[in-house]
């Protein structure tokens, strides 16, 4: 098994969905960037799960707790997004 990138985009208000496999991944990073001039609240869901994250002006966060999912959705207007992790299931 190969690490891909699952997601790379700049998000919006609105949660959007950024990965859905029924296979699921293994997520190994998610980068954020908050490219704004102010504080930023950026929303991950999991599953279902919502976690929120507050992100200072230019500030870059780093998270590196593995975690299976099947599906990634979030939002955050102006927050750079970057996922990498390793796909299941051979897809």
């Amino acid at each position: 098994m190969e690490e891909k990138r699952l997601a790379a985009k700049t998000l919006t208000d609105s949660e959007e969905s950024l990965y859905n496999n029924s296979a699921g991944a293994i997520v190994k990073t998610i980068l954020l960037h908050n490219s704004n001039n102010e504080q930023k609240e950026v929303t991950l869901n999991f599953d279902g799960v919502a976690f929120l994250f507050t992100i200072n002006s230019k500030e870059t966060r780093t998270l590196r707790s593995p975690l299976v999912t099947n599906s990634i959705k979030a939002s955050g207007a102006g927050v750079n997004i970057h996922i990498s992790g390793i796909q299941l299931g051979g897809a």
